[in-house]
């Protein structure tokens, strides 16, 4: 090959590499814009998520509540229409079922009105459930 060809040949190779190292970098620039952008995308996530998370506690907390009345209700209570239960007996029931299952046992206020949601009634002087009585293990 003569030395024109044959500089003529590697200039053009040059300029294809070039061209290709150009590419490259182009490519590059819009990996890493995207990059970036996903960096953001995902960090509004995790906001989210923190926001999500510190409304969904409470909620999940009141639910474990409910769960665990509802629990006492279904294992620890026998309805029984004429039959009735000290409010007292019935909640210091519910703590000692709470107990034992490993569980914290909401508070007294909190437990009779969700035993009213519940529809279970309690006497006109508010000192006896009535319609149920109490499982004895």
């Amino acid at each position: 090959m003569a030395p024109v060809d044959q500089e003529k040949e590697t200039k053009d190779k040059i300029n294809i590499l070039e061209k290709q190292l150009a590419d490259l970098q182009q490519g590059l620039c819009l990996v890493q814009d995207y990059y970036h952008d996903l960096e953001k995308v995902a960090g509004k996530q995790d906001a989210e998520e923190d926001v999500n998370q510190s409304l969904l506690k409470p909620l999940l907390k009141e639910d474990e509540e409910f769960e665990g009345i509802w629990k006492f209700h279904d294992e620890m209570l026998i309805l029984d229409p004429p039959a009735q239960v000290p409010c007292t007996q019935m909640y210091e029931s519910f703590v000692t079922y709470c107990r034992n299952k490993g569980w914290e046992a909401t508070d007294r206020p909190s437990f009779d009105f969700i035993f009213l949601k519940m529809g279970i009634l309690q006497s006109s002087e508010r000192n006896m459930w009535q319609g149920y009585r109490i499982r004895i293990n």
